[in-house]
């Protein structure tokens, strides 16, 4: 049998398993970039908003890798 969550279930409301994902990757997005603004690393980033969608997709894709395995 296949241990992997296919849904999600709150209050009778099924949710996919790719948004708890999401909020993490947006939450670890977040913080990496506060991180790199209070190192003033960011000054040395051409594309402010690109960086943090790179970032988000590579949070997302680790945490599908190694935590939930959608």
């Amino acid at each position: 049998m296949n241990n992997t969550p296919h849904e999600l279930a709150w209050a009778d409301v099924y949710f996919s398993p790719m948004l708890p994902a999401f909020c993490l990757a947006l939450v670890g997005a977040w913080i990496t970039i506060s991180v790199l603004n209070k190192l003033r690393w960011s000054r040395y980033i051409v594309f402010p908003s690109s960086t943090f969608l790179a970032l988000m997709a590579t949070y997302l894709l680790l945490i599908d890798a190694m935590w939930i395995k959608i």
